[in-house]
């Protein structure tokens, strides 16, 4: 099952980002941000949010524990189709492929997705959690989507059933110490 997320950047007084299919949880993706952050771009929160949100406006499917020296690009089970028999040999191909894990956008590889900009909290997309990382301050403010009681909403892909709104959870000084991801996910 999914756990669906956005990926942001401050805009006034709300928010610009894109859609995040998996693992969107705080010890998913909150951990996969700060990792890719200090691995991958090198401290530099500009030039991440270029990759992650201009460069990838269809959003992504999957970056958590995701190989950066791989291609960006969904991959397809394609070599499922049919009888695995008669498809070993694609099947054990993507899987290789699998096991290295780049990162998956939607709008590259073997889906070629259009944008799918989400501006602002009512702009939701059914998402559970919302990670809005700020260039000038290297904050990154972790929003969890609650119910009219205060509990964890858990919306459908492009609906709210439940009229959530975003409570926040956490601000992680991405130069400070790595927080506890599964505290902040509680």
């Amino acid at each position: 099952m999914s756990t669906r997320g956005i990926i942001a950047r401050p805009a006034g007084d709300s928010w610009e980002g894109i859609y995040h299919h998996w693992d969107s949880y705080p010890a998913g993706l909150g951990k996969a941000l700060w990792d890719v952050y200090h691995g991958h771009f090198d401290h530099d929160v500009e030039a991440m949010l270029r990759v992650l949100i201009d460069e990838h406006r269809g959003g992504w499917s999957n970056i958590v524990d995701a190989d950066w020296a791989m291609p960006i690009g969904f991959r397809d089970i394609k070599p499922m189709s049919g009888s695995v028999r008669c498809n070993l040999e694609a099947y054990q191909k993507w899987l290789a492929q699998e096991e290295k894990g780049g990162p998956q956008c939607y709008c590259h590889g073997d889906r070629q997705e259009g944008p799918y900009p989400l501006i602002g909290p009512d702009d939701d997309c059914g998402a559970e959690w919302c990670y809005i990382l700020n260039t000038e301050s290297k904050m990154m403010t972790v929003l969890e989507a609650v119910t009219r009681e205060n509990e964890h909403a858990m919306g459908a892909f492009g609906s709210n059933p439940d009229k959530a709104r975003w409570r926040k959870v956490a601000s992680v000084d991405l130069e400070g110490n790595e927080p506890d991801w599964e505290v902040i996910g509680c």
